[in-house]
């Protein structure tokens, strides 16, 4: 994994979990009685790649690009009997084949009041969601942000995006700031980070890159009774949310995918969703299609 982060520049996160991904595939084949490389065959490789249990289609694509690189770079150093890294099976993927999951605006300000703010861990996870709700932030660009990023005298903050790079200056909204103030003020735990969010309990350190704040998320759904609601139940649902909100408000795609961090309008199109009702008025009534086709041409 050393030669990862020289010569394909990839990130801390990203280097865990493709650690991650090869610890499931060595304990496989250990189980299978395999514990030399060199004993390797396809069968048991595609063997874990039908093994991965439950998992998305996105997931297991990233399973298998793993499972090539690291087949690739073993058979390089001659640790395995030929080149087996076109076994390791890659799920199909299609772009854009679901509505992203967005909530109704009386779901979204209840799950933004579904939390104690009486306590410093509840202003916290407060905080923490009306960034993801107001800005679409990604958990990762909430998890990194410092105090040194925020201007509060001229009411903006910048960061630099985790995932994308380049950086975002945004307004500070009225309500986020006095989120923000609140947390920092009352109960935030003593600690030498800079960052925004920390953890409450010991060691009082900033989140694991690996933590998605997802559980902020699911502790806010089951306050308001929409655990059992389908979509996804972290963060992105909020982002998902503002962008199609926005949208629905006549914004540009290039606007909301300026907002959202976005290098290509094609990622744009994935967080947000059409506002079916919206196209009710000005989609065709049936005997306008029928009047507008062609002549059936019989003989």
């Amino acid at each position: 994994m050393t030669c990862l982060p020289h010569h394909r520049g990839l990130a801390v996160r990203t280097l865990r979990k493709r650690a991650f991904h090869l610890r499931q595939f060595l304990a496989c084949l250990a189980e299978a009685g395999v514990t030399d490389l060199q004993a390797l065959t396809a069968a048991s490789i595609q063997d874990f790649c039908t093994y991965v249990p439950g998992r998305s289609p996105a997931t297991r694509r990233s399973y298998g690009v793993t499972l090539r690189g690291f087949l690739r770079w073993a058979d390089l150093l001659g640790h395995l009997p030929q080149d087996l890294s076109r076994a390791a099976m890659i799920a199909r993927q299609f772009r854009h084949t679901r509505l992203p999951d967005a909530l109704p605006a009386g779901e979204l300000e209840g799950l933004l009041q579904a939390v104690d703010r009486s306590t410093p861990i509840g202003r916290r996870d407060y905080a923490v969601r009306l960034l993801a709700a107001r800005y679409g932030l990604r958990p990762s660009d909430i998890r990194a942000l410092c105090l040194e990023q925020i201007d509060w005298r001229r009411g903006r903050f910048t960061l630099q995006q985790v995932k994308t790079g380049p950086p975002l200056t945004l307004p500070l909204l009225p309500d986020v700031a006095a989120a923000l103030a609140a947390s920092l003020r009352d109960g935030r735990p003593a600690t030498a980070a800079r960052h925004l969010f920390v953890r409450h309990t010991a060691p009082c350190v900033p989140f694991v890159p690996e933590n998605t704040l997802a559980t902020i998320m699911r502790k806010a759904l089951r306050r308001v009774g929409l655990a059992q609601r389908p979509g996804r139940r972290g963060l992105y649902r909020l982002r998902h949310t503002l962008a199609t909100r926005l949208l629905a408000a006549g914004q540009p795609l290039k606007t909301i995918a300026d907002m959202l961090g976005h290098r290509a309008l094609d990622s744009t199109f994935g967080d947000t969703q059409v506002d079916l009702r919206a196209l009710g008025p000005v989609a065709l009534a049936e005997a306008e299609v029928l009047r507008c086709a062609p002549p059936v041409r019989r003989g």
